[in-house]
């Protein structure tokens, strides 16, 4: 099916719908920004927030990263576990 025919199919279907909701759906569908769109935007605003971090002087070395890493991945087992230990 080409593009016109299928936007003058929804167009038919569209005008001959009566429930609102089902319309009310089709609009928040149209207005929804793809996947694309919405992590585009959340890596931008990651890069925004590290960027001003740097400028504030809040960063970390690599091995200071790293021991914050190992101490999370540390803590999370550690409450995984208990949690099991629990159920």
């Amino acid at each position: 099916m080409t593009t016109a025919a299928l936007k003058a199919k929804l167009k038919e279907e569209i005008e001959k719908e009566t429930d609102s909701g089902i319309l009310k759906t089709i609009e928040q569908l149209l207005q929804s920004e793809t996947r694309a769109e919405r992590d585009k935007r959340r890596l931008l605003l990651v890069a925004l927030s590290s960027e001003k971090d740097m400028e504030e002087g809040r960063t970390m070395t690599m091995e200071q990263a790293k021991l914050k890493l190992a101490g999370s991945i540390e803590q999370h087992r550690s409450e995984r576990d208990r949690k099991a230990k629990g159920a």
